[in-house]
Parts: structure tokens; sequence; C-alpha cells
């Protein structure tokens, strides 16, 4: 078995390690990474580590800040033993370990005569399953060319005359959809207008410094949000290119959730790769 062993070293001195059996880890704030970064430090999904056969690769997903092998940015780089992946001031050393399991050490089980047979009657009827599907599996559809804006123009009108409360009700929104962003991107979605409309209004009641800090909350939040949906029908791409679909699937549904509401030939083209990945790979949940 590869065990991927980490040695993060955050901003203020703190080091953490952890070891985590996977082939692929993400860097990010986003509460779904592996190695989780503060969220003033990292964009919810920064960088990517992949154990693969030649070593350990790393994969930049966010430019902003741009994270650095060795201080030196990168798209995509070997990740050396030794070497530092830098992000947003952290530091990150990173270790590929071979246990025993994967190095023959330990003893071979031995197969029993049933699981050999129950293996058989799996590949046959596997075969046969892939025998009647043959004829319609076919490449999925490429996506339409022109992406869905997930934003309207940013609010600038406050539509009650009430201000000041208005401003503070909702911020108070705003500020709890995106803290529940990282589980259910729509409401990052809706936070961004909740955080314009708090800007006007607060601006109307003449409180000038509130109304530039959710201004900026808002463009930040709206920025932020774009990238990770751009990142993510990218990698959505690549995975149905490769046929890797069971990272596909679960782009599929992000994908859905950041689009929740809204139409067009994008939205129908994922709710159809949805459908061809759910028999693809069942209906599992990732």
């Amino acid at each position: 078995m590869r065990v991927l062993k980490f040695q993060i070293r955050l901003p203020s001195g703190q080091v953490e390690q952890l070891n985590i059996e996977a082939e692929r880890v993400l860097v990010g704030s986003g509460a779904h990474c592996e190695i989780r970064l503060p969220i003033d430090r990292a964009r919810v999904e920064h960088a990517a580590i992949e154990a693969g056969a030649a070593g350990v690769f790393a994969r930049a997903l966010a430019f902003e800040p741009p994270p650095t092998i060795n201080n030196i940015p990168f798209q995509q780089a070997p990740l050396p033993p030794g070497s530092v992946l830098g992000v947003g001031g952290c530091q990150i050393v990173v270790e590929l370990v071979e246990t025993e399991a994967a190095t023959g050490t330990q003893k071979k089980k031995k197969t029993s005569p049933i699981m050999i047979i129950a293996l058989g009657i799996m590949i046959l009827v596997g075969g046969y399953e892939v025998f009647l599907d043959s004829p319609t599996d076919t490449k999925m559809e490429p996506p339409p060319s022109r992406m869905p804006e997930l934003f309207g123009p940013p609010v600038t009108a406050c539509p009650n005359a009430q201000a000041a409360a208005f401003a503070n009700e909702q911020l108070a929104n705003a500020e709890a959809k995106r803290a529940r962003a990282p589980f259910h991107v729509q409401d990052g979605v809706q936070a961004v207008p909740l955080f314009e409309t708090a800007a006007a209004c607060f601006r109307v009641g003449g409180d000038v410094p509130l109304a530039a800090a959710a201004e900026q909350s808002a463009a930040r939040l709206r920025r932020d949000i774009m990238e990770d949906f751009r990142t993510r029908s990218v990698r959505l791409v690549h995975a149905l290119a490769i046929e890797d679909y069971g990272n596909a699937q679960k782009e599929v549904r992000v994908l859905l959730q950041f689009t929740e509401g809204k139409s067009g030939k994008y939205i129908t083209w994922l709710q159809d790769r949805e459908r061809e990945l759910k028999l693809k790979v069942g209906t599992n949940k990732s």
C-alpha cells in the first residue's frame, strides 16, 4: 500500500503531520480537501498532489496566490523528496512511502476456491453486460462552447427604505450562506447578491466602511466561485476524455449545484452526462 506522508508548516509556525492512504490529495481551504489550509491563505481547491508510477506530482488548481515548488511558481511539476510546496505562506513537504502490504513482505493469503468461482462468475457477468452495452457505448458529446453566467450584474441599488436595518439583515444572511458554501456551493452563489445588496444599503445609510467591506466580500466571493466553477468544468471534460467516470460523476454533481435553478444548453448537457454516468458507474454517493 502507498501512503503519502505530509508535514504542513503554517505561517504561525504550527506544524501538522498527516498520513493519507490515497493516490490523489486536494490542498485548499474547502472542507472537502484532505489538506485544509486557512481560508485567507488558499482558495477552495488550490493544488492537487498525485502519486503516480514515476513518483509524486503537483498540479496547480488556482493561481492567486500562485503555488510554488521550492519558491518557483508552477502549473504541473514533479514533487521530488525534500521539496517544499508553498501555498499562501504555508509550506508542505510530501513523502511517498511504500508499506509492507505493497512491497510483498507480508504473507500472501490463500485464495478460497469459492472466491475463485465467484470471481469467475463476476467476470462472465461483466463481460456479458459489456457485450450488451457495446453497441450504444459511444464517446460522450463535448460541452457547449458557451458556459452559463452564475451571476447577474452587480446589485447597486438598495430595495428597502429602511436601508441600515435591511443592510445588516442582508449581511447576516450573506455571511451565513458563505459559511455553508464549502458544503453546498449554491449557498455561495446566493451569498454574492446578498453581499452586494448589503453594500448598496450601507452606502444609502451612510455607513461607507461597512459598504466597502461588503462590496469587497462580494467581489472576492464572485471571483472564487467563478474560478472554482471553471476549474471543475475543465476537470469534468478531462475526466470524460480519459474515461475516468467516477471522478466525472463527482464533478457533474457539483457543477449542477453551481447552476441550480438555471437553464440553457450547458445545463442540459450536464443533466445528460449525469444520466449517462449513472448508467456507467451506478448511483452510489461519492
